[in-house]
Protein backbone atom coordinates (compact mmCIF):
# COMPACT_ATOMS: atom_id res chain seq x y z
CA UNK A 1 0.00 0.00 0.00
CA UNK A 2 2.84 2.45 0.76
CA UNK A 3 4.32 2.46 -2.77
CA UNK A 4 0.85 3.11 -4.18
CA UNK A 5 0.28 6.02 -1.78
CA UNK A 6 3.71 7.56 -2.32
CA UNK A 7 3.15 8.46 -5.94
CA UNK A 8 -0.26 10.17 -5.49
CA UNK A 9 1.04 11.91 -2.33
CA UNK A 10 4.02 13.34 -4.17
CA UNK A 11 1.80 14.46 -7.04
CA UNK A 12 -0.66 16.17 -4.68
CA UNK A 13 2.21 17.92 -2.87
CA UNK A 14 3.73 19.10 -6.16
CA UNK A 15 0.38 20.42 -7.43
CA UNK A 16 -0.31 22.17 -4.10
CA UNK A 17 3.10 23.86 -4.08
CA UNK A 18 2.72 24.92 -7.71
CA UNK A 19 -0.72 26.42 -7.08
CA UNK A 20 0.54 28.23 -3.97
CA UNK A 21 3.48 29.66 -5.92
CA UNK A 22 1.14 30.83 -8.70
CA UNK A 23 -1.17 32.53 -6.20
CA UNK A 24 1.75 34.30 -4.50
CA UNK A 25 3.11 35.42 -7.86
CA UNK A 26 -0.33 36.73 -8.94
CA UNK A 27 -0.79 38.69 -5.70
CA UNK A 28 2.69 40.22 -5.88
CA UNK A 29 2.26 41.05 -9.56
CA UNK A 30 -1.15 42.69 -9.13
CA UNK A 31 0.05 44.71 -6.14
CA UNK A 32 3.04 46.00 -8.08
CA UNK A 33 0.87 46.85 -11.10
CA UNK A 34 -1.68 48.74 -9.01
CA UNK A 35 1.08 50.65 -7.23
CA UNK A 36 2.63 51.70 -10.55
CA UNK A 37 -0.76 52.83 -11.88
CA UNK A 38 -1.43 54.82 -8.72
CA UNK A 39 1.92 56.58 -8.93
CA UNK A 40 1.30 57.42 -12.61
CA UNK A 41 -2.06 59.02 -11.81
CA UNK A 42 -0.52 60.90 -8.89
CA UNK A 43 2.26 62.24 -11.12
CA UNK A 44 -0.42 63.27 -13.60
CA UNK A 45 -2.15 65.26 -10.80
CA UNK A 46 -5.23 63.03 -10.77
CA UNK A 47 -5.27 62.14 -7.05
CA UNK A 48 -8.74 60.59 -6.89
CA UNK A 49 -7.83 57.98 -9.48
CA UNK A 50 -4.54 57.41 -7.65
CA UNK A 51 -6.49 56.79 -4.44
CA UNK A 52 -8.46 53.98 -6.08
CA UNK A 53 -5.33 52.20 -7.26
CA UNK A 54 -3.52 52.65 -3.95
CA UNK A 55 -6.51 51.01 -2.25
CA UNK A 56 -6.29 48.06 -4.66
CA UNK A 57 -2.53 47.81 -4.05
CA UNK A 58 -3.21 47.41 -0.32
CA UNK A 59 -5.85 44.75 -0.94
CA UNK A 60 -3.42 42.74 -3.12
CA UNK A 61 -0.52 43.02 -0.69
CA UNK A 62 1.13 40.08 1.05
CA UNK A 63 2.13 40.14 4.74
CA UNK A 64 5.31 42.22 5.27
CA UNK A 65 5.13 43.44 1.67
CA UNK A 66 6.78 46.85 1.13
CA UNK A 67 3.94 47.70 -1.25
CA UNK A 68 1.52 48.01 1.67
CA UNK A 69 3.65 50.55 3.52
CA UNK A 70 4.19 52.55 0.33
CA UNK A 71 0.47 52.64 -0.50
CA UNK A 72 -0.47 53.54 3.09
CA UNK A 73 2.03 56.40 3.17
CA UNK A 74 0.81 57.69 -0.20
CA UNK A 75 -2.86 57.65 0.86
CA UNK A 76 -2.04 59.51 4.07
CA UNK A 77 -0.13 62.12 2.08
CA UNK A 78 -2.90 62.51 -0.52
CA UNK A 79 -5.56 62.85 2.18
CA UNK A 80 -3.60 65.59 3.94
CA UNK A 81 -2.97 67.43 0.67
CA UNK A 82 -6.61 67.25 -0.44
CA UNK A 83 -7.82 68.56 2.91
CA UNK A 84 -5.29 71.38 2.74
CA UNK A 85 -6.63 72.24 -0.71
CA UNK A 86 -10.18 72.36 0.67
CA UNK A 87 -11.36 69.10 -0.90
CA UNK A 88 -12.91 67.49 2.17
CA UNK A 89 -14.82 64.91 0.11
CA UNK A 90 -11.61 63.83 -1.62
CA UNK A 91 -9.78 63.59 1.71
CA UNK A 92 -12.61 61.47 3.08
CA UNK A 93 -12.31 59.16 0.08
CA UNK A 94 -8.58 58.75 0.69
CA UNK A 95 -9.00 57.95 4.39
CA UNK A 96 -11.89 55.56 3.69
CA UNK A 97 -9.83 53.81 1.01
CA UNK A 98 -7.00 53.39 3.50
CA UNK A 99 -9.27 52.05 6.24
CA UNK A 100 -11.17 49.75 3.86
CA UNK A 101 -8.03 48.41 2.24
CA UNK A 102 -6.49 47.52 5.59
CA UNK A 103 -9.76 45.99 6.81
CA UNK A 104 -9.89 43.74 3.74
CA UNK A 105 -6.44 42.26 4.49
CA UNK A 106 -6.77 41.64 8.23
CA UNK A 107 -6.30 38.17 9.73
CA UNK A 108 -8.63 36.18 11.97
CA UNK A 109 -6.61 36.78 15.12
CA UNK A 110 -5.16 40.19 14.25
CA UNK A 111 -5.47 42.91 16.88
CA UNK A 112 -6.31 46.53 16.20
CA UNK A 113 -4.20 48.26 13.57
CA UNK A 114 -2.96 51.70 14.75
CA UNK A 115 -2.82 52.97 11.16
CA UNK A 116 -6.43 51.97 10.51
CA UNK A 117 -7.55 53.35 13.88
CA UNK A 118 -6.01 56.70 12.96
CA UNK A 119 -7.72 56.58 9.56
CA UNK A 120 -11.06 56.00 11.27
CA UNK A 121 -10.39 58.94 13.59
CA UNK A 122 -9.74 61.14 10.58
CA UNK A 123 -12.89 59.88 8.83
CA UNK A 124 -15.04 60.72 11.85
CA UNK A 125 -13.43 64.17 12.14
CA UNK A 126 -13.97 64.98 8.47
CA UNK A 127 -17.55 63.72 8.48
CA UNK A 128 -18.27 66.14 11.33
CA UNK A 129 -16.51 68.88 9.37
CA UNK A 130 -18.16 68.12 6.02
CA UNK A 131 -21.84 67.97 7.05
CA UNK A 132 -22.85 67.31 3.42
CA UNK A 133 -25.65 64.95 4.47
CA UNK A 134 -28.91 66.71 5.31
CA UNK A 135 -29.56 64.32 8.19
CA UNK A 136 -26.43 65.66 9.94
CA UNK A 137 -27.37 69.33 9.65
CA UNK A 138 -28.80 69.73 13.17
CA UNK A 139 -26.23 67.61 15.02
CA UNK A 140 -23.45 69.12 17.09
CA UNK A 141 -20.04 68.55 15.47
CA UNK A 142 -18.61 66.66 18.45
CA UNK A 143 -21.69 64.45 18.70
CA UNK A 144 -21.53 63.70 14.98
CA UNK A 145 -17.84 62.84 15.23
CA UNK A 146 -18.39 60.53 18.23
CA UNK A 147 -21.39 58.80 16.65
CA UNK A 148 -19.55 58.15 13.40
CA UNK A 149 -16.45 56.92 15.21
CA UNK A 150 -18.59 54.48 17.17
CA UNK A 151 -20.13 53.18 13.95
CA UNK A 152 -16.68 52.66 12.46
CA UNK A 153 -15.71 50.60 15.50
CA UNK A 154 -18.71 48.27 15.14
CA UNK A 155 -17.20 45.86 12.64
CA UNK A 156 -18.97 42.81 11.29
CA UNK A 157 -16.11 40.35 10.99
CA UNK A 158 -15.71 36.55 11.05
CA UNK A 159 -15.54 35.01 14.50
CA UNK A 160 -11.95 33.72 14.89
CA UNK A 161 -12.86 30.38 16.44
CA UNK A 162 -15.67 29.49 14.05
CA UNK A 163 -13.52 30.72 11.16
CA UNK A 164 -10.74 28.40 12.26
CA UNK A 165 -13.19 25.50 12.52
CA UNK A 166 -14.37 26.27 8.98
CA UNK A 167 -10.84 26.20 7.55
CA UNK A 168 -9.77 23.07 9.46
CA UNK A 169 -13.02 21.32 8.58
CA UNK A 170 -12.56 22.03 4.89
CA UNK A 171 -8.94 20.82 4.96
CA UNK A 172 -9.99 17.62 6.79
CA UNK A 173 -12.90 17.07 4.40
CA UNK A 174 -10.79 17.40 1.25
CA UNK A 175 -7.88 15.42 2.72
CA UNK A 176 -10.17 12.57 3.77
CA UNK A 177 -11.72 12.41 0.30
CA UNK A 178 -8.23 12.18 -1.23
CA UNK A 179 -7.42 9.32 1.16
CA UNK A 180 -10.69 7.63 0.30
CA UNK A 181 -9.93 7.80 -3.41
CA UNK A 182 -6.44 6.34 -2.95
CA UNK A 183 -6.98 3.82 -0.15
CA UNK A 184 -10.66 2.86 -0.36
CA UNK A 185 -10.34 0.97 -3.63
CA UNK A 186 -8.02 -1.72 -4.87
CA UNK A 187 -6.20 -1.74 -8.22
CA UNK A 188 -9.25 -3.19 -9.96
CA UNK A 189 -11.54 -0.47 -8.60
CA UNK A 190 -13.37 -2.57 -6.02
CA UNK A 191 -14.48 -0.79 -2.85
CA UNK A 192 -13.01 -2.00 0.48
CA UNK A 193 -14.91 -0.91 3.58
CA UNK A 194 -12.11 -1.79 5.98
CA UNK A 195 -9.70 0.61 4.29
CA UNK A 196 -12.33 3.24 3.47
CA UNK A 197 -13.99 3.43 6.89
CA UNK A 198 -11.55 5.90 8.50
CA UNK A 199 -11.45 8.29 5.49
CA UNK A 200 -15.27 8.25 5.28
CA UNK A 201 -15.58 9.19 8.97
CA UNK A 202 -12.90 11.84 8.50
CA UNK A 203 -14.75 13.31 5.51
CA UNK A 204 -18.01 13.33 7.45
CA UNK A 205 -16.48 15.05 10.49
CA UNK A 206 -14.69 17.54 8.26
CA UNK A 207 -17.88 18.34 6.36
CA UNK A 208 -19.83 18.89 9.58
CA UNK A 209 -17.08 21.14 10.95
CA UNK A 210 -16.97 23.11 7.71
CA UNK A 211 -20.76 23.54 7.71
CA UNK A 212 -20.86 24.71 11.33
CA UNK A 213 -18.02 27.16 10.72
CA UNK A 214 -19.80 28.48 7.63
CA UNK A 215 -22.98 29.06 9.62
CA UNK A 216 -21.50 30.76 12.68
CA UNK A 217 -18.27 32.45 11.51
Amino acid sequence: MKPGWGRPGAAVAAVTMTLAALVLWRVASESSTELAAAQAYRDDERPLLAVEHYRRAIRWSLPLSPHTAEAVSALQSIAAQLEEDGDVAGALLAWRSLSGGLAATRFLYAGSNPVRENANDQIARLVALDRSAAIDANLHAEQLRADHRRLLSEEVSPDPWWGTLLLLGMAMWVGALVLLATRGFDSSGRFHWASARAPIWGALIGFVSFTLGLLFA
